[in-house]
């Protein structure tokens, strides 16, 4: 996380209106999350408390720390640890630029040789189904952000 919010603070300018990173937290409650994000001061990035969300069963959520990269036409383009990915920087770039991700845990991708194997876990998904959850998606986080109960942390 830390290395998120160093990227953000660099990035900014160049990311602005384009990137965001968010953090949907597992924490048992609101306070726990809130005194975690302050004592580490990752306060750029979005945090969010999910709390009896069943996000993880929903993405296959089977670790912490979990992310998905979502390209510019709502397509996962990587699902799985981000340590696995270690340049996310140039990963955002490279999205930016409709150059798709390659490796472990990246959706399929067209090849020299063909087409690779979807990673372990991989569902292909209807564009319209998954254009609908982002969307309903970001409506849900946009009505934590008007939601008096809710606090969004680093926001």
């Amino acid at each position: 996380m830390q290395h998120n919010c160093d990227m953000l603070k660099k990035r900014k300018d160049d990311w602005a209106g384009q990137v965001r990173i968010i953090g949907l937290s597992i924490d048992s409650d609101m306070k726990t999350l809130e005194a975690h994000v302050d004592k580490k001061d990752w306060k750029i990035v979005e945090h969010y408390w999910r709390d009896k969300s069943s996000c993880s069963e929903v993405y296959s959520v089977s670790g912490v720390p979990h992310v998905m990269i979502i390209d510019k036409s709502g397509k996962i383009a990587y699902k799985g640890h981000p340590a696995s990915r270690p340049n996310l920087e140039e990963d955002f770039d490279n999205l930016r630029k409709d150059i798709p991700l390659t490796g472990q845990g990246c959706a399929t991708v067209e090849s020299a040789g063909g087409e690779e194997a979807a990673p372990e876990g991989y569902v292909e998904m209807d564009g319209a189904t998954l254009a609908a959850d982002i969307e309903k998606a970001t409506a849900g986080i946009e009505e934590l952000t008007k939601n008096e109960d809710v606090v969004a942390i680093g926001k």
